[in-house]
């Protein structure tokens, strides 16, 4: 009996040290993590009209097909003035013309070139971004309207049934999953959100190293599988609300290289300020604005997406289709922006330019697109774009750090995103959106953790049995 108690101690103690090796092994954890922006949409009731009278968000990027009328016809037809012969291409019909021999819904991937309208190859296309005279090519007009494809444009068959009928779905930002509307805040992950509210977070796991509380993490492997990172290639559309008769997304994402400790985010470890304002102006009003307050050890960081996350739409103006496609610089958010005085001062800003074209005028309309991006915190951020646009945006997001002292758990970090939408005509809209982006990281139990459980209660039964 004495035998049989000491071999069980000892197996316990060889547990025991077996696995404070192994959790201590180059201080490695693994982690399952999770991304989502929550965008477009007010934490407020009543902010704005329509949806803007609830809570509402869009979750990005999205993995459903939200618009009850797109696509408009069958994907074996095109939209039409009118039914029946004669008719002449158009984005709102309301007739739709079956496809005639030779006409394909959608072009393959690296086809030929082919003139549009009937024109001759060299002659003036449809959809150059220059003046006349201008001429496709392979690599023309990368982020414009496309000049090589005739309509109708932009017919992916992911939006259509396997039978090849329009897939209109209708879910809305404001939808529960019992499809009502709520004036409450449901926070990111609640089972009552509706699936444009939750969207298709970009996630997955990995290990991270450890160094205390600070933590950091290799960018996600090009080549997808377990234990490779976080990522998100997926494709869906915005819910129906005019002026877009239809605007999809298309998401190819993975987390770059990230990195979060203390004093690594909007604030230093020694940092005296405890709140951070970012505003933009317009003829002396303020557009928008963006407040961060900071978390407990002033936590934060930064990781940025790799990839791209792009939309095509058509925007409906002046009788015509306004036909666009651009990236949105989603892949910059959690960048690390700019500090002084151990601070953040400025947010890390890029501008580009996204064209329109009009299919009812035959003309462009350009937009100076500046998005403005910001790291990664525990803190709470505020965020206000509600003078100008469609979209009212009122939203706020904190983070947290809830592990326990052995490491493992959750920690929450947000982080701003404001972008405006500049037209260069003198008097087209100009405006702002906005959002903020919630990452989860949770540190889960390895192997190690499991044998020092195991370990830990043979030890208990053991001393138990030595007491009687």
């Amino acid at each position: 009996m004495l035998v049989s108690r000491l071999v069980t101690i000892s197996l316990a103690i060889g547990l025991l040290i077996i696995s404070a090796a192994s959790e201590s092994f180059a201080g490695t954890k693994l982690y399952k993590g999770s991304w989502i922006a929550e965008s477009f949409g007010n934490d407020r009731v009543g902010i704005g009209t329509l949806e803007s009278q609830y809570f509402e968000v869009l979750g990005i990027p999205q993995g459903a097909n939200c618009h009850p009328n797109a696509p408009l016809c069958p994907i074996s037809s095109t939209p039409v003035t009118t039914a029946g012969a004669g008719t002449v291409f158009n984005p709102i019909g309301p007739g739709c013309r079956a496809l005639t021999a030779g006409e394909t819904p959608r072009p393959a991937k690296g086809d030929t070139l082919r003139p549009p309208n009937g024109k001759a190859a060299g002659a003036p296309q449809f959809g150059c971004p220059g003046p006349a005279p201008c001429t496709c090519s392979a690599t023309a007009n990368k982020f414009g309207p496309p000049c090589d494809k005739t309509p109708p444009l932009y017919r992916n068959s992911a939006f259509f049934t396997v039978g090849g009928a329009a897939s209109n779905q209708t879910c809305t930002g404001a939808q529960t999953v019992l499809l009502g509307k709520t004036t409450a805040y449901l926070a990111p992950g609640d089972p009552k959100r509706g699936i444009a509210m939750k969207g298709a977070p970009v996630s997955g796991s990995a290990n991270a190293t450890t160094t205390g509380t600070s933590f950091k993490f290799p960018a996600a492997l090009a080549t997808p599988g377990p234990g490779n990172g976080m990522r998100r290639t997926d494709q869906g559309s915005f819910i129906g609300e005019g002026p877009y008769l239809y605007s999809y997304t298309y998401a190819n994402l993975r987390n770059d290289a990230g990195s979060f400790g203390p004093g690594k985010g909007f604030f230093s470890t020694a940092a005296a300020p405890t709140t951070l304002v970012f505003d933009q102006q317009a003829g002396g009003t303020t557009v928008q604005k963006v407040t961060v307050k900071r978390g407990s050890n002033r936590f934060g960081g930064v990781m940025k997406l790799l990839g791209t996350y792009s939309n095509k739409v058509c925007y409906f103006y002046a009788g015509g289709c306004g036909l666009g496609y651009g990236t949105w610089g989603y892949q910059n958010v959690g960048a690390a922006g700019y500090k002084s005085g151990g601070v953040v001062t400025a947010s890390y800003t890029t501008q580009f330019v996204q064209v329109y074209y009009n299919t009812a005028i035959a003309t462009f309309a350009k937009y100076d697109v500046v998005e403005q991006r910001f790291p990664w915190t525990t803190g709470t951020v505020t965020l206000t774009a509600t003078a100008r646009g469609p979209n009212k945006t009122f939203e706020q997001r904190k983070g947290f750090d809830n592990r326990t002292g052995s490491g493992y758990g959750t920690v929450q970090l947000v982080s701003p995103l404001l972008t405006q939408w500049l037209a260069q005509s003198a008097n087209a809209v100009k405006m702002e959106t906005g959002g903020i982006a919630v990452m989860q990281i949770k540190f889960l139990p390895e192997p190690g953790g499991i044998a020092s459980l195991i370990a830990g209660v043979s030890m208990l039964c053991v001393f138990g049995r030595l007491r009687r």
